[in-house]
């Protein structure tokens, strides 16, 4: 029997129709100490999310490593490289739904924005690679998993009833969880690394660690600031530096090693080359001249 066409869409003057490729509840992998896990592709859609068994480990997406943390949703589009397993001693606990779009003529191999402004009919959306659910968000999507589980389970020839909990799954990410983050604006995500870095801009910031953080690759995270602020995350970091630099030179009476120090420069020569650069005099003419 055919698949319900609950989920099928219109692209590019044809039809696809929606089918559930793989779908696991709390799938188990253990670390396998045997190198990298190579990563692969295929033209289907992903949706995992990791349990609360999971361990703190890593994975790989989109050729870069990526922590993965109980309550973690990973959303991967067609021919995205990944792996969900674990690079690291430990497990990875996962549910996973994987589902194709396809007619006789080949697959739908937009990616997941595409896909979630057929589905809403709103345009403009951008969808997260990784998103961190609240305690709530966990509780529901869980419900949504188990559900989907039951439903396929008892199938009987009747796609319907897994295929509109799956509606209902994608409604609730698209609603409550990726709505909440403006989507079709900026994503608040970056407000998040702008706050962060202006709380701990006098550590040694690096972007591979931001990108950690806040689960997005180091140059995705680079542009997409870069997009919303006019700057990148470590030029930002260093302008917010010698901001206070100036401030400290003409209202403390901080020696200037001293400042260097408190702002977390390696030395005096990195704090004064660095002064240099942005101020275009160096941090001892700076105090004297007053400007």
């Amino acid at each position: 029997m055919p698949d319900s066409q609950l989920l099928g869409i219109s692209s590019a003057g044809g039809f696809f129709f929606f089918r559930i490729q793989t779908f696991h509840l709390a799938e188990l992998h253990r670390h396998v100490p045997r190198g990298v896990p190579a990563a692969h592709a295929h033209n289907v859609f992903h949706i995992v999310f990791y349990t609360a068994d999971n361990d703190r480990n890593r994975i790989l997406l989109n050729g870069t490593e990526v922590e993965s943390l109980p309550g973690m949703l990973v959303m991967t589009s067609p021919g995205e490289p990944h792996s969900f397993s674990a690079l690291l001693p430990g497990k990875t606990v996962y549910h996973e739904l994987t589902f194709s779009l396809g007619n006789a003529s080949g697959v739908f191999c937009g990616d997941w924005n595409q896909l979630m402004a057929h589905y809403s009919g709103i345009d403009n959306v951008s969808i997260p690679s990784m998103t961190l659910l609240c305690p709530s968000g966990i509780a529901a999507l869980e419900k949504h998993f188990r559900d989907i589980g039951s439903q396929l389970n008892n199938l009987s020839g009747n796609t319907l009833p897994a295929h509109k909990t799956v509606m209902n799954m994608l409604e609730f990410l698209y609603s409550d969880v990726f709505a909440g983050k403006d989507l079709n604006r900026k994503d608040n995500t970056l407000d998040r690394v702008k706050a962060f870095i202006e709380k701990h801009y006098n550590d040694d910031l690096e972007l591979k660690e931001l990108g950690r953080r806040f689960f997005m690759s180091p140059e995705h995270l680079c542009r997409k600031f870069k997009e919303a602020y006019g700057v990148s995350p470590l030029k930002y970091a260093m302008e917010l530096k010698i901001s206070t630099a100036k401030n400290m030179l003409l209202y403390s009476e901080h020696s200037i090693k001293e400042i260097s120090d408190r702002l977390g420069f390696a030395d005096v020569y990195a704090f004064s080359k660095s002064f240099k650069k942005n101020a275009g005099i160096p941090p001892g003419k700076y105090r004297e001249t007053g400007n």
